[in-house]
């Protein structure tokens, strides 16, 4: 294979990463979800919106050093550029997928994108609050955590959040006398 049809190489696999990202991007969060945080006890699992901007991230950054790749002279730089394109894709998919808050009918986990995952038990909550969505004033609507050590999170309703989970979370908030507020 001639030298030139190589260097052609990086823009076919550029695009193929740009035709499969949306795709892995959807489908992650939810291969996520079924694998590692379903099961007995499981109330939901909810990716966050910085989840997805991460991971569309993580193509963007590998795609645009695979396409700058093509244009290094040096072989060398250009391992090094497809190294660095693989490591930060690496590390960057990772702190997409690990962006969640999961209920579980014994604890409440919460993993930023840049942060400490913490995780609380239900008695731990000093008031759940349940924003409506308002289309006049932009708001979507969300579930607000407050704990007592004064750790707030916060999560939208978004389609994994349905009439069953939104059910639970009441009866959990109802359990242990916790102040709910709608």
């Amino acid at each position: 294979m001639a030298l030139g049809n190589r260097k052609d190489l990086f823009w076919i696999f550029a695009l193929i990463l740009l035709i499969v990202a949306p795709f892995v991007c959807i489908l992650t969060p939810v291969i996520t979800s079924i694998t590692f945080y379903s099961g007995p006890g499981s109330i939901v699992f909810v990716p966050l919106s910085t989840s997805f901007l991460a991971l569309a991230f993580s193509f963007v950054f590998a795609i645009m050093l695979l396409c700058a790749s093509y244009f290094l002279k040096s072989n060398i730089v250009r391992a090094i550029m497809i190294v660095i394109a693989a490591i930060g894709f690496i590390l960057i998919f990772t702190l997409g997928v690990q962006n969640y808050v999961y209920l579980h009918e014994d604890k409440i986990e919460f993993n930023p994108l840049l942060g400490k995952k913490v995780e609380y038990e239900w008695g731990n909550l000093s008031k759940v609050v349940h924003v409506l969505e308002e289309p006049e004033e932009k708001q979507d609507e969300i579930y607000i955590f407050e704990f007592t050590d004064g750790y707030v999170i916060e999560f939208p309703v978004s389609g994994v959040v349905n009439g069953s989970v939104q059910s639970a979370i009441y009866q959990k908030a109802r359990q242990y006398d916790i102040p709910f507020e709608d």
